[in-house]
């Protein structure tokens, strides 16, 4: 057992210098640029890339336990799905009670997919990045699987900006005491978070993504 300990922590490292310098790598080269441009993510989806469903960041089953925690059966509460995409996320949530869920993506092409497959649920074609886009005071929670790591990872000081408008419009859409709840791929933009909620937690949690990708992912939770 204390072997299998010092892997993980062997692991751990490892995992964590890979980001690093992938996150330094893409800063110098201006990165993967795609991950923040919207005409990306259209022609992605039109073309069937991500099939019907596709999990950013660690599976719904695996991040469960953390929106649990989140919501405390607060079956009432209304929650934003930030860059929801083709995950089930909504789905689940629904499944379990939550009922007022709002999930949000500005693809539209991906939006018009979900709305077909999952008719019930509510979805909106809209920009997060946008001031004003999600209104003010209106939301008890926020989720986001990858959304704000696809502006903070993408390379450029310009998409670096929209992460951190994204993160000021959900700040601004959260109710005093709300929370936003973020599955990141190594805590990107915590500084800009740090400067807008006055409370941020992050832990790390190991395991794999929808691809097979055994990988160290960061949990943070900002407290407005």
């Amino acid at each position: 057992m204390a072997t299998l300990g010092c892997l993980g922590d062997v692991c751990g490292a490892i995992d964590r210098l890979v980001v690093g310098f992938r996150r330094r790598f893409a800063l110098r080269c201006g990165g993967r640029s795609w991950l923040g441009r919207k005409e990306y993510w259209d022609a992605a989806y039109a073309s069937g890339r991500y099939a019907q469903t596709y999990e950013w960041n660690q599976t719904c089953e695996v991040i469960w336990p953390f929106v649990e925690k989140l919501l405390e059966n607060r079956h009432g509460s209304k929650v934003l799905h930030v860059g929801c995409g083709n995950s089930r996320l909504g789905r689940k949530l629904v499944d379990a009670g939550f009922r007022n869920v709002i999930n949000v993506d500005y693809s539209s092409e991906v939006i018009d997919m979900m709305r077909k497959q999952e008719p019930e649920l509510t979805w909106w074609c809209l920009d997060c990045a946008e001031p004003g886009a999600l209104g003010e005071d209106e939301f008890d929670a926020a989720i986001d699987k990858g959304a704000l790591d696809s502006l903070f990872e993408a390379g450029s000081e310009a998409l670096r900006q929209r992460g951190g408008a994204m993160a000021a419009e959900v700040h601004r859409a959260l109710k005093t005491g709300g929370k936003y709840l973020i599955i990141s791929n190594g805590g990107l933009g915590s500084e800009v978070l740090a400067s807008l909620f006055r409370k941020v937690e992050s832990e790390e949690i190991e395991g794999y993504t929808c691809d097979l990708y055994y990988k160290l992912v960061t949990i943070l939770l900002c407290t407005k």
